[in-house]
């Protein structure tokens, strides 16, 4: 099966933000954010991690 936003399991996160985990394994975790103007992050830190943002 194809892994799209469409069938990907879904969350909510900070202030109207929304997340789909395309890939959720041990070794990768792959998520497509969406963040509408004027949000950000929390400040966090991970012990490893490897990220590509784009836009």
């Amino acid at each position: 099966m194809k892994i799209s936003k469409a069938n990907a399991p879904h969350y909510n996160w900070g202030d109207q933000c929304d997340g789909w985990h395309l890939v959720r394994q041990p070794e990768l975790s792959v998520i497509h954010e969406r963040m509408p103007p004027h949000t950000a992050e929390v400040r966090h830190y991970h012990k490893q991690a490897r990220q590509l943002f784009s836009c």
